[in-house]
């Protein structure tokens, strides 16, 4: 089988490898398509504060079932992987969240992701994609859990205005999840004017990104600060501006990929009881729940497929991501595709 195995920052190798063998309690999926997310950019250049090359990257996985070792899964079954792979014993474990185990691993960075035309995966690491979801939008479950997640952890009540600054896929779709959890209002905020537009076609209030909290609570007509503020950008500077952006008791939740090391405003957070809350990743009900919102027409059947999506082949893999580093893509998603789809079997 081919793989682009990322060998060094800003270095893919095309390899030819063997395909992987088939173990008890595990499923050979047959990748039809992998999403490209700002994680896997930053794993790239080298600037994960973890997850460093080499490295298989593809954790956004749509595809096919090839080989299963029995129950549940079938030949042809259409399934999206669950990355996360915990040890299954720890207390996170147990309690249904392998994202938060000590020894947790990622299928597409410490294991061998989707940019190969085959991955071995655990079988409870797969997620049995419901036929409903429209064909052309099942890449996006994954991306969608994020948001999903990332609003649950927001804790987003009927009273609550949320500001979520960076609109890419994972902002876009925490701040639709945001919306679609019922808070009373959801702005997002951005650089690039083309993002924006694409999240007011999808139904979101949007604002061009300012200088400082002090413009954006005057613009949003909100002096005393916003009660929640989305990270989704992964910048030290992006918190800070949250915590100025915020009210008294207001929450700043992480959900960008932070540096190493974040340097916090102490009294804005103590003295005015503000709360930082992380997200990593997802749970699996996070997946269900995306499905859904995607069968239920979260995203408009009047939306421009090139508004979503640029695809290129595995073996353009290398260029897919020079171009997301040079900003010359407008897509909301760079997807790899293997050149056939993931179709429910007949």
């Amino acid at each position: 089988m081919k793989v682009a195995k990322l060998e060094k920052p800003e270095t893919f190798l095309l390899e030819t490898r063997e395909r992987p063998v088939l173990e008890a309690g595990e499923v050979i999926v047959r990748v039809a398509e992998v999403g490209i997310c700002g994680s896997d950019l930053k794993m790239y250049r080298g600037l994960h504060p973890v997850l460093k090359p080499p490295m298989v990257l593809g954790h956004e996985v749509l595809g096919t079932v090839e080989e299963a070792s029995g129950i549940p899964f079938k030949r042809g079954d259409v399934v999206m992987v669950f990355p996360p792979v915990g040890d299954g014993t720890c207390r996170s474990c147990l309690r249904g969240d392998p994202h938060l185990c000590d020894a947790m691993e990622v299928i597409g960075a410490q294991r061998p992701g989707g940019l190969a035309e085959y991955v071995r995966v655990p079988e409870g690491n797969l997620f049995a994609v419901p036929p409903d979801v429209p064909d052309a939008l099942r890449i996006l479950i994954e991306p969608l859990a994020v948001g999903v997640h990332a609003a649950d952890r927001a804790r987003a009540s009927a009273e609550d205005e949320c500001l979520v600054i960076g609109a890419g896929p994972v902002g876009l779709f925490t701040a639709l999840a945001l919306q679609h959890s019922g808070a009373s209002r959801v702005v997002i905020t951005d650089i690039k004017q083309s993002r924006l537009n694409l999240a007011a076609e999808l139904g979101l209030e949007t604002i061009r990104a300012l200088d400082d909290a002090v413009a954006y609570k005057t613009a949003l007509n909100r002096p005393d600060g916003l009660d929640v503020f989305m990270e989704c950008v992964g910048s030290n500077d992006a918190v800070d501006l949250g915590l100025g952006v915020t009210r008294r008791g207001g929450r700043v939740v992480l959900v960008g990929v932070e540096p190493e090391r974040l340097i916090l405003d102490g009294p804005a957070m103590q003295r005015q009881e503000r709360s930082v809350i992380g997200v990593q990743m997802y749970r699996r009900d996070d997946f269900m729940t995306a499905a859904r919102l995607l069968t239920n027409g979260l995203i408009p059947p009047t939306t421009k497929p090139e508004q979503l999506f640029r695809v290129f082949p595995l073996s353009e893999t290398a260029e897919a991501f020079r171009q997301m580093l040079t900003g010359q893509i407008d897509a909301l998603k760079v997807v790899i595709s293997h050149g056939h789809s993931a179709t429910v079997a007949g």
